[in-house]
C-alpha cells in the first residue's frame, strides 16, 4: 500500500484508494491479508486455475522457472519465488492468474513498476521477450507452480 502511496507501484485504481487511508488502516490491513488462505478454495467458481498453456509454451516456462538463462544473466524465477511458486518474502505466484502476471512483467520490463528491491525484477523483466513472459503468465496461472 506504501508503494501506491508513493508511487513506487502505479495504479489508477489503487493510488487513491492508498492515498485516503491511515498507516493504521494499513496495518489492519495487513493483519486481515496475513489470516486468509493463500490457496485456492476448491469450492470457488471463478476460472483458476486456467487452462493448460500450449506444449511449448509449457516447455519453455519450465526451463525459465526452473533453469533461467545464464547466457542472458537470468536467474530462475524459482530462485526468488520458490520452488512451488511461493516462500516468504516474496510475491507468491501460485494463485495468481496468467493477465495478471503479465501485466506485471510488462510494467516492470517497461519501468511503469518500480517497487522491486535493486531493480531485480525489471532487470529480468527487460531481458525476456514477449513470448517468454506470456508463457511464464501462462504456466503459473494454470496453476503448475505449485505442483
Amino acid at each position: 500500500m506504501e508503494d501506491f502511496r508513493s508511487g513506487h507501484r502505479g495504479s489508477s485504481l489503487m493510488e487513491p484508494v492508498a492515498a485516503a487511508l491511515s498507516s493504521r488502516d494499513f496495518a489492519d490491513l495487513a493483519a486481515y491479508y496475513s489470516v486468509l488462505p493463500d490457496t485456492p478454495d476448491p469450492l470457488a467458481s471463478h476460472a483458476f486455475p486456467q487452462s493448460s498453456p500450449p506444449p511449448g509454451h509449457a516447455g519453455l516456462a519450465v526451463r525459465l522457472i526452473t533453469l533461467g538463462d545464464g547466457q542472458r544473466g537470468v536467474p530462475p524465477c524459482q530462485a526468488c519465488h520458490g520452488p512451488v511458486a511461493r516462500v516468504l518474502g516474496a510475491p507468491s505466484l501460485m494463485t495468481q492468474n496468467a493477465d495478471y502476471i503479465l501485466a506485471q512483467l510488462n510494467a516492470f520490463a517497461g519501468g511503469t513498476r518500480a517497487n522491486d528491491i535493486n531493480l531485480r525484477m525489471r532487470s529480468i523483466a527487460g531481458q525476456l521477450t514477449d513470448i517468454e513472459k506470456q508463457a511464464i503468465a501462462e504456466y503459473y496461472g494454470a496453476g503448475f507452480g505449485k505442483h
